[in-house]
């Protein structure tokens, strides 16, 4: 079978691409960037040159005019004239030669040099009586000048030329750089999205559908991390799956067993409440008693739990008034604590559902219990029955301790406990969970306020519909 690609391989790919394209992209720059110093060297030579050539001509031309009036006139201005002029034509010669030249035009300027170089022995540096230049030595001097200027600018044009060939090349390799790093990038965005986003998306949607459905496993494909956090999940899952079944196994063997030692233990403790002789002993065997009965509910309690997890649990839906079973449990829960009242309000009309009285009564006093436990300074229990809309709402509310903030979403998890300043009031953290997945079974809800220091209200909704005659927990069946 063949391996799917890793994460780490693609981009390193992906790298090598965009590393090429930004490479390509400031190759194309640095090629514009040199053209153009070269372009702006060149046209500042040129003109430098062509600016030289012009001073060359004028004061050679000056020079040997001036030396010519000197000697017709014998004034000696028109002698230094000819000395300046003859320096500023070495001086422009200078700017010229120090440039620098193709080897056309270093050619070129040879015969210039070498032209004026004779000009100057024949004609400046003799007296004007004695000098043998023609004027035709002089136009070709000057034809020689206009030879080197024409190199020059011909030599310019050519880079301007070549500049402008290489500086489009440049823009075009930019625009391509620029379309394909576009292209790429929407391309890296797809990518991304197809083998990241979109499998962690689905290894999430995976998670949540196994929150709700334990025997669902996380899909092992995409690349192959991705498939090593699936496989790794789902190993997880497995071994977790595995430690709940025998939780779950271990529970339902504690509790069967002691199913039969605490009914014995309740029925010693009822006799033993028939031969009371003081007022003192009976008190103490109704305090026995209570707590035969608390230990009774956790043990009805865990195998709850143990039936509910493995999916073999029923309840018996049929019609009647919620008000009954919500009288009936106020009137239990009256005489459990001395420094607790329970308050019970009820509507004057019926208020007709369909549920299992049993199980409702069970939730019911799982939360008036946990109201009497969670006040440890006594104080009013209101139990509450009303309907709004198509629902029965069910409302137990206490001034106790109230539950932490950070604590109240996993609250009806099994085995949660609020912490803090409850810490030593007994029991196991079943009650809630098993309430939940109670009402959960009648098609309703259960939902929490709660304030620390302030109190709780527990809040249940069941639906005032008719539901099926018989809903199981978790799709079984009892054994």
């Amino acid at each position: 079978m063949r391996r799917p690609p890793s994460l780490r391989n693609r981009f390193l790919l992906l790298g090598t691409g965009l590393s090429g394209l930004v490479l390509l992209l400031i190759a194309a720059l640095v090629i514009s960037l040199v053209w153009l110093v070269l372009l702006t060297t060149y046209l500042r030579q040129a003109l430098s040159a062509d600016h030289a050539v012009v001073e060359i001509q004028f004061n050679l031309f000056r020079a040997a005019r001036s030396h010519e009036l000197f000697g017709e006139t014998g004034d000696p201005s028109w002698q230094e004239d000819a000395r300046v002029s003859g320096a500023r034509l070495d001086h422009w010669l200078d700017v010229v030669r120090r440039l620098p030249k193709s080897p056309e035009a270093t050619e070129s300027f040879a015969r210039l040099d070498s032209t004026i170089g004779a000009l100057r022995r024949d004609v400046l540096s003799v007296h004007p009586t004695k000098r043998t230049a023609r004027l035709s030595d002089f136009q070709e001097a000057n034809a020689v000048a206009t030879e080197f200027l024409s190199v020059i600018e011909s030599e310019a044009d050519t880079t301007i030329v070549n500049a402008g060939r290489w500086s489009r090349i440049a823009i075009v390799l930019a625009a391509i750089s620029v379309l394909f790093a576009l292209i790429n990038v929407v391309f890296v965005s797809l990518f991304a999205r197809r083998v990241i986003y979109l499998p962690i998306v689905r290894l999430r949607r995976a998670l949540e559908a196994h929150a709700t459905d334990p025997t669902k496993r996380i899909p092992e494909g995409g690349s192959r991390e991705i498939q090593a956090i699936g496989a790794d999940v789902n190993e997880m899952l497995d071994r977790l799956a595995a430690q709940r079944e025998q939780q779950l196994t271990f529970l339902a063997g504690v509790a069967h067993d002691l199913r039969n030692p605490m009914t014995a233990l309740r029925t010693a403790a009822q006799l033993a409440e028939r031969r009371a002789e003081t007022e003192a002993q009976r008190k103490q065997v109704k305090r026995l008693l209570r707590q035969v009965d608390r230990m009774n509910r956790l043990v009805d309690d865990l195998l709850d739990v143990s039936r509910i997890e493995a999916g073999r649990f029923e309840i018996q839906l049929e019609p009647g008034d919620l008000r009954e079973v919500v009288r009936d449990t106020c009137a239990l829960y009256t005489d459990v604590s001395e420094i607790h009242e329970i308050r019970c309000a009820l509507p004057d009309d019926p208020v007709r559902a369909c549920f299992d009285s049993t199980r409702i009564s069970q939730v019911l006093g799982n939360l008036v219990g946990n109201a009497i436990k969670y006040s440890p300074a006594g104080g009013p229990v209101d139990v509450r029955l009303s309907a709004l809309d198509r629902w029965a709402i069910l409302e137990v509310s206490d001034q106790g301790l109230g539950i932490p903030p950070q604590e109240q979403a996993t609250i009806f998890e099994p085995f949660r406990r609020s912490s803090g300043p409850a810490e030593g009031i007994p029991g196991v953290g079943l009650g809630l969970s098993v309430a939940r997945r109670l009402v959960q079974a009648h098609h309703g809800a259960i939902e929490l306020q709660s304030a620390p220091g302030e109190g709780s209200t527990f809040r249940v909704r069941l639906p005032l519909v008719e539901p099926p005659a018989r809903e199981p927990i978790g799709g079984g069946r009892e054994d």
